[in-house]
């Protein structure tokens, strides 16, 4: 009995441990398909760039986004051909532990026959219950006949029991030998695509060698853009954050008169509000879905990152990005990330329209839109479409996305879903 119960206890535990292993793996997969999704939309939108533009910034940007993600895919790929791997091994494990419990289980039942032959020849059932001196001893005899019975039955059914699990395991091994084949034809596909890419990542560069003058003017004319934008967008806050620090102190003025009208009116708390309660309450929402956020559109990828970096093509030269700018395909529309209230929608030259929509304390900025379904002060929904995006000179169709928390830049990518 004692044996059975730590069988038992260590089945659990590898059905658990199994149940664990399996989770981490199903990640995997699913990780592996949406990379493989995104590289699908990267591709498309590098062939509709080229189609109006052969050789551009745009097209370098494209396919360094493109090998980023073939490598990301082919990284995820090897380490589910190691799960698979200890699946396998684990499973041949498993294999070889039934065929010893079967042959184990034979052998009992095997003695168990013998055993019962061996009584048959010695008594007849009859006689020797009837040869019982005592009903006592006539119900004993009777009971550990019918045990004898019982356990060649329940040998025969543990018999059945292990062959089937035999099979079950059988058809799983055949099947994740089956999964890692199927793993490293893939790899040998995003390996072979991987160096196409950057084989063709290097015409490109190749081709705009000699154009480095043109590209620098085209840089200088997003960097003043840019410059423009933030003005404007740090002036709008700037007035926003005024008004409801203003809004918030008449606000408590007049519940501290309501609360206590002898009170000295010259006396100020040691508490000046910078915002009301309705407008914490916002920030406090917008700030509980960081990394859960929607993108402004539908499928793309980011085709430039937050902050100081290098540029693509251009050596010591960096570039200064206030959010992320986000590729998509032909037409794509513009769609808020989260409920709010339009603050301003303004035409900056070199980024198209832009979209200032207020989230409390946080504000989420669209440009580079072609044309605006928005007005100023109007409440916009959850992934409610505010606008058409436009093209750039290269034919890229980009958003340019910015989130700010009052005056301070906050990275997109961090607050978007993954």
């Amino acid at each position: 009995m004692l044996k059975q119960s730590k069988f038992i206890g260590l089945l659990v535990f590898l059905l658990c441990a199994n149940w664990s292993y399996g989770q981490t793996r199903k990640e995997l997969e699913k990780q592996r398909r949406k990379t493989e999704e995104e590289i699908a939309v990267t591709k498309k939108i590098l062939k509709e760039t080229k189609a109006k533009k052969q050789e551009s910034i745009r097209a370098i940007t494209t396919i360094a986004r493109l090998i980023e993600k073939r490598e990301e895919l082919i990284q995820t790929i090897n380490q589910e051909i190691v799960y698979v791997n200890n699946d396998v091994d684990k499973k041949k494990n498993d294999i070889e532990s039934l065929n010893i419990q079967i042959n184990e289980e034979k052998k009992n039942y095997a003695n168990a026959l013998v055993q019962a032959y061996k009584n048959k020849k010695v008594y007849n059932h009859s006689l020797y219950f009837f040869a019982a001196q005592s009903f006592n001893q006539l119900v004993q005899r009777m009971k550990f006949n019918s045990y004898l019975n019982a356990a060649q039955e329940k040998f025969l059914f543990r018999i059945h029991q292990k062959r089937e699990q035999l099979e079950l395991a059988l058809d799983e091994l055949l099947g994740l030998k089956t999964a890692k084949e199927a793993l490293a034809k893939n790899k040998q596909n995003e390996v072979k695509e991987l160096e196409q890419d950057k084989s063709a990542k290097n015409k490109v560069v190749v081709a705009l060698t000699g154009k480095e003058a043109e590209l620098k003017r085209n840089l200088e004319k997003q960097k003043k853009a840019k410059e423009n934008l933030n003005a404007q967008i740090n002036a709008i806050i700037a007035r926003e954050i005024a008004a409801e620090r203003k809004k918030a102190q008449e606000q408590q003025k007049t519940q501290t008169n309501t609360n206590n009208p002898k009170s000295d009116p010259k006396k100020t708390s040691t508490q000046t509000p910078s915002v009301t309660p309705e407008v914490k309450i916002l920030s406090d929402n917008f700030a509980a879905n960081k990394g859960k956020l929607p993108w402004p559109v539908e499928k793309g990828f980011v085709s430039e990152r937050f902050g100081t970096h290098a540029h693509e093509k251009l050596d010591q030269i960096t570039v200064q990005n206030n959010g992320i700018d986000i590729q998509a395909s032909a037409g794509a529309k513009a769609r808020c990330i989260h409920k709010g209230t339009v603050t301003a929608v303004i035409s900056i030259p070199g980024m198209g329209k832009a979209v200032i929509i207020n989230h409390g304390e946080y504000y989420t900025v669209y440009s580079k839109l072609k044309d605006v379904t928005v007005g100023q002060g109007q409440s916009v929904a959850f992934k409610q479409t505010i606008g058409s995006i436009g093209e750039d000179d290269d034919g890229a169709t980009e958003i340019h996305l910015e989130i700010w928390y009052n005056q301070d830049k906050q990275n997109p990518e961090a607050w978007l879903a993954k």
